[in-house]
């Protein structure tokens, strides 16, 4: 049984989280990646010489170069020669190591970034040559791909970054490793290793085995490019240029309020080369912002002392009843633990953490939340916990496991608008892969939830058998108004 869970490279190797922090040093959790994505727009901006001087400079020539051979005109055979040069300087593929990052979107740490393999390299290039057929010279065209492209999304275009910008972030980590040992006194030193063909000394991560890379705080992002409609007109707004040339060429930017009216927005753009050109250039502006760690309004980093703060003051007693066969033991105890969460959850105020300026967090924060809290529990009882397990079905939230036996939880919030067809499809197939005997599907209403739940019971009143072992629960996770402003309400209507 692990007798630890949510590791940060600073309490691995303890060095002081504040030292990292006034050194511009992300501090990763190293046996879980964190989801955040290296934003290509702020290697710029960037307050270290590795990634404002070497990395920038890395990037825009790999990519200055692809626009001009994409521009290339000669022979057939010629211009066959340029597009396939730019398909090879584009196609980043699985590059070994790059995983050290501790960044990503998926569920687990991998020791391999993703990349941009062979056939959305294709696809990606397509899209890349009609832009700059339009007139487009500007080679940060490449960082706008997870908008128009589907199948490249944020993680992909930081593996992408991670892979061309490899020496600068091997740099940035001799220097930073170098003054850990003389101002943290680290004791583990950096071993050598190899990533994308560079020799080089790296410390290892514990978890994965795995060289570590290290990055700055400054070149970081939660959300992709354009994720917030709203804030493409807010970015337009604070520069008297790019409001005035948005305003000709892309002027629905200023009415923008759905998702098709974004969606009208990307296909306006790509329309002609004053179009894209104003849109990247707002892009530019909205992207210059990395993620704020000191706030943290996303919960990446506050999940874990939340939910240490909560199961140390609310302590959960299990009585282990070894009569019970195996599969009623672990059950018992995983109720249990729900029922605490829902607890916790609706009386001692743990719902106050799912929103930051009255909005709810992401579904991941409570999952995150909810699953440490289950570890703190479950090592307190002697039962193992495997979090984000995959056995082929694609990753479950997590399982509760005593040997063979397998219970299987997976957490929703009512923001997600898949609960029934998530109950429906996911679990069943999680069941089959994990050989799960037992399952959870647990909602936590944070508004919006609409017919979900009365769709999901009626789903399970059709299948009773199923819904015997596939149990779901609901938890009031709103906020609530206090007492003592409801009493000082009712005191002004009378």
């Amino acid at each position: 049984m692990r007798n630890r869970f949510g590791v940060s490279f600073s309490d691995h190797f303890d060095v002081d989280p504040k030292w990292l922090e006034k050194n511009g040093v992300f501090d990763p959790t190293l046996d879980l990646d964190s989801p955040l994505f290296i934003d290509p727009f702020l290697l710029h901006y960037s307050a270290h010489p590795e990634f404002s001087d070497s990395a920038s400079s890395e990037y825009e020539a790999r990519f200055t170069k692809i626009c001009g051979l994409l521009l290339a005109k000669g022979t057939p055979d010629e211009d066959a020669k340029a597009y396939y040069s730019a398909f090879q300087l584009f196609k980043t593929g699985e590059v070994k190591g790059l995983g050290g990052t501790c960044l990503g979107y998926g569920k687990s740490s991998t020791a391999s970034g993703r990349g941009i393999g062979t056939k959305l390299a294709k696809k990606a290039l397509g899209w890349a040559r009609t832009v700059v057929n339009m007139g487009v010279r500007d080679p940060e065209l490449f960082s706008t791909l997870s908008l128009f492209e589907d199948g490249i999304g944020a993680d992909r275009i930081s593996d992408m970054v991670a892979s061309i910008t490899a020496k600068s972030i091997i740099a940035f980590n001799k220097r930073i490793t170098a003054a850990l040992i003389a101002e943290q006194s680290l004791s583990e030193k950096p071993v050598a290793t190899s990533i994308s063909g560079i020799k080089c000394e790296l410390l290892v991560n514990p978890f994965s085995g795995t060289p570590l890379l290290l990055l700055p705080l400054d070149i970081l992002k939660y959300l992709p490019v354009m994720s917030d409609a709203t804030s493409l007109r807010e970015a337009a707004e604070t520069n008297d240029d790019v409001r005035q040339r948005a305003s000709a060429h892309i002027g629905e930017i200023f009415k923008i309020r759905t998702k098709a009216e974004k969606e009208a927005i990307k296909q306006r753009a790509m329309e002609d080369a004053q179009a894209f050109q104003a849109l990247l250039d707002v892009l530019k502006i909205l992207e210059k912002t990395p993620y704020d760690m000191a706030t943290d309004p996303q919960g990446l980093m506050q999940w874990k002392p939340n939910a240490q703060i909560f199961a140390n003051l609310h302590k959960l007693k299990i009585d282990d009843d070894e009569s019970r066969s195996e599969i009623d033991r672990v059950e018992h105890i995983v109720e249990a633990i729900i029922g605490q969460f829902k607890k916790l959850v609706e009386q001692n105020r743990l719902n106050r953490t799912f929103y930051v300026d009255g909005n709810p967090r992401h579904e991941r924060y409570a999952q995150l939340l909810f699953l440490a809290i289950a570890f703190a529990y479950c090592e307190a009882n002697g039962l193992d916990i495997s979090p984000e397990s995959d056995a082929g079905a694609g990753p479950v939230d997590f399982k509760f496991s005593n040997g063979k036996i397998k219970v299987i939880v997976e957490i929703k919030l009512s923001t997600n608008k898949k609960i029934v067809s998530g109950y429906r499809d996911q679990l069943k197939a999680y069941e089959l892969a994990e050989s799960s005997d037992r399952s959870h599907y647990v909602v936590i209403d944070v508004g919006s939830i609409g017919n979900m739940w009365k769709n999901l019971l009626a789903l399970m009143a059709t299948k009773p058998k199923v819904a015997k072992h596939r149990r779901a629960h609901l938890i009031d996770g709103k906020l609530r108004v206090s007492a003592s402003k409801l009493k000082f309400e009712d005191d002004e209507d009378d």
